[in-house]
């Protein structure tokens, strides 16, 4: 099953949000330097980028849930939103396949 990890979230006035849920394919945070490579990437077609890595518990009593997501707010007035995202999407399988955590079992 292929599985979709990038989403525009919003493009306006040449600025477009994509979230990219990072740890649904790689089980972890993404790191520094897997970062950087994003934001290179990106600037081949953007003016500016933006990247915040971030980790998001979600806790109840019966379960907890760690989320790792990527924010990238690109400054890319002729550049197209879809390109910028499956370029985010790439970026989050390439990592993933280079290192991977697994959860952990009950």
């Amino acid at each position: 099953m292929e599985v979709t990890t990038a989403f525009v979230r919003s493009v306006d006035d040449g600025r477009i949000d994509i979230v990219v849920n990072f740890g649904l394919l790689a089980g972890r945070e993404a790191t520094l330097a897997e970062v950087d490579r994003l934001a290179r990437r990106l600037l081949e077609d953007a003016e500016r980028v933006t990247i915040n890595s971030n980790r998001r518990h979600e806790v109840t009593h019966a379960e907890e849930t760690i989320v790792h997501q990527v924010l990238v707010d690109a400054k890319a007035p002729g550049a197209l939103a879809s390109e910028l995202r499956d370029r985010c999407e790439a970026w989050a399988v390439e990592c993933a396949d280079e290192r991977r955590l697994e959860p952990l079992g009950p």
